[in-house]
């Protein structure tokens, strides 16, 4: 049986989680290793300046689960050192899409990028989510659709791996998907945020900050976001972990003048 790594970045009770891998137990041996809390926009942290606690959960579907108390990237980490190998590796399903090239902030994408790092094709998907109606819990969320669709890539996953100088494929699911909504192979869109800080004070006078901004809702055709939000298909992005610029180095050389 083939054996499948399972993370996240919004937990280990995460619904998502759950539902991934009710989805994935009939493709092969699940191992859930997650963080204990939320962790999302993490990024690629990792713990180096305290030790990390696991404990044993229980997770319908999975062979074994831990829930660690820290990042995503620290998950997979600790997931390679205990059951050492492994032939696929999933993210999600997250509660709210992951687009553009801010996937790196995300720790959704990013514990799927640390485990394409150990030679491990990786899946992080994501479902759109109308934070309006979940009050930002999401709570009440069906996942099934999501996880029709994870369990369809996983398996051709499984079957006939990634192509090669893919390393990664990021999935985001229209919150109004049925199982025949189409699929559309995308590249990721440039930006989908745009930040900006609102200072504020406290009862004392003090200054303090929030990180706030805007998205962006002018999308380019081809692109991640253009297929969820415009086109509203599953969108599945294939991603390589080396990010060199192909370019002509020479022209390079001469641009920086060595």
């Amino acid at each position: 049986m083939p054996k499948i790594l399972l993370t996240n970045d919004d937990g280990v009770y995460s619904s998502g989680l759950h539902a991934a891998a009710q989805a994935l137990n009939s493709l092969g041996e699940v191992y859930v290793v997650a963080p204990l809390f939320q962790r999302s926009a993490s990024g690629r942290a990792m713990t180096l300046h305290r030790p990390i606690r696991a404990k044993r959960v229980d997770v319908p579907g999975a062979k074994m689960a831990y829930g660690v108390d820290g990042t995503p990237t620290d998950c997979v980490i600790f997931a390679k050192a205990r059951f050492r190998e492994f032939d696929l590796a999933v993210s999600g399903i997250n509660l709210g899409e992951n687009l553009s090239t801010e996937i790196t902030i995300s720790g959704t994408a990013s514990a799927a990028i640390e485990a394409a790092t150990h030679d491990i094709p990786s899946i992080a998907i994501s479902l759109e989510v109308d934070w309006r109606k979940t009050l930002g819990s999401g709570e009440g969320v069906d996942f099934s659709t999501a996880a029709h669709f994870l369990r369809r890539i996983a398996g051709s996953v499984l079957k006939k791996g990634l192509p090669s100088g893919v390393d990664i494929l990021n999935v985001n699911v229209p919150g109004d998907a049925t199982e025949s909504t189409p699929i559309a192979i995308t590249r990721l869109s440039r930006k989908r945020f745009e930040p900006s800080v609102e200072e504020r004070l406290d009862p004392k006078g003090f200054p303090y900050y929030w990180i706030a901004g805007r998205l962006i809702d002018e999308f380019t055709p081809g692109t991640d976001a253009y297929a969820l939000k415009v086109q509203r298909k599953v969108s599945v992005t294939p991603i390589n972990i080396d990010m060199t610029a192909r370019v002509d180095f020479e022209e390079l050389a001469k641009v920086l003048d060595i």
